[in-house]
């Protein structure tokens, strides 16, 4: 068994944790989340209980909410690597376990790469159902490991190489039966893309006045709510909120119009000169599903009866 290094106060050790570069410069924290959060700079937030610990559009730290007695262990129990650190509530042996993340990975953001996002969507879904934590669980706030309230495990190794952790886990068996775009950082995803497809349409009809982007933000930001209202868990407004400001404030200053209008022409006229036929909506979206189920793990064969089609037109989209 690896041994944690058990830690009651915030000493000089322990506060390595907080190197800036990985923590939110202006951090949510709370003294008793009923009463609600607040936002405080870092050197106050780590004087609370409760505190955000992923900077906006980061995953820096892969949290899980366990809510069972002897939580801290259970990643020996289920043949996981040991966590970068453990808070465990003194009362009922509930804890949050941590994995640090060596490279943090953009997750909500128009310029991101989308493999590593969905790499860890996938990994971070395999762990969960390992741990059987809790899937409604957003990851916003986490018990602050500094924090004397807390009974914090330190682990040896504060940061994992995302693929260290994927090798622990086979990805395609450990998926929760929930469908993963549901639970977790997939509804980051799911909203995220959904979000941007949505304002890439309707941009046009805001950036004609520069005094618009308000009622921009606002609209994307509602959109945003009414996506995440589908989810049996939904995320927690102040995600959603930073997933619209980011598009909204991309697609505004970055989106071309008049380069999209032209790459929409020239592709209806070279499917117009072979004789083709313009791909449905529905295709597009199952299309899409398809690659990202496949990112997630799964095999062609469930991926096909899941979107009521053929396994080979999956593994032709997931190809491309």
């Amino acid at each position: 068994m690896v041994e944690f290094d058990r830690v009651s106060t915030c000493s000089d050790q322990q506060l390595d944790l907080f190197e800036a570069s990985r923590w939110p410069r202006k951090p949510y924290c709370s003294d008793d989340l009923e009463q609600g959060l607040c936002i405080r700079s870092l050197a106050s937030a780590i004087k609370r209980p409760y505190i955000q610990a992923n900077p906006p559009h980061l995953r820096v730290w892969s949290i899980f909410d366990v809510d069972r007695p002897g939580a801290a262990v259970l990643w020996e129990d289920q043949g996981l690597p040991p966590p970068s650190w453990a808070a465990v509530n003194r009362e009922n042996g509930h804890a949050h376990l941590v994995w640090g993340l060596s490279v943090p990975v953009l997750v909500d953001s128009p310029d991101l790469r989308q493999a590593p996002m969905r790499y860890l969507c996938a990994v971070e879904s395999a762990f969960r159902a390992r741990l059987q934590a809790d899937q409604g669980y957003s990851g916003l706030i986490t018990k602050n490991p500094v924090h004397p309230l807390w009974k914090t495990l330190r682990g040896p190794q504060l940061g994992y190489e995302l693929g260290d952790l994927a090798d622990w886990v086979d990805l395609p068996k450990h998926i929760p039966k929930r469908k993963p775009e549901e639970v977790g950082l997939g509804r980051n995803v799911t909203v995220f893309d959904w979000l941007r497809l949505y304002a890439y349409r309707k941009i046009r009809h805001y950036k004609l006045d520069v005094r618009n982007f308000i009622q921009w933000q606002s609209h994307l930001n509602g959109k945003a709510l009414e996506r995440n209202g589908d989810f049996l868990y939904p995320l927690d407004g102040r995600e959603v909120w930073h997933i619209a400001k980011s598009v909204s404030k991309w697609v505004w200053h970055k989106f071309d119009l008049a380069a999209s209008d032209a790459r929409f022409s020239a592709l209806q006229a070279r499917r117009g000169s072979k004789g083709g036929v313009v791909r449905s909506a529905s295709y597009e979206e199952q299309r899409a599903s398809a690659c990202l189920m496949h990112a997630q793990g799964m095999s062609a064969r469930a991926i096909a009866r899941e979107l009521g089609c053929s396994p080979q037109s999956v593994l032709n989209w997931v190809s491309k």
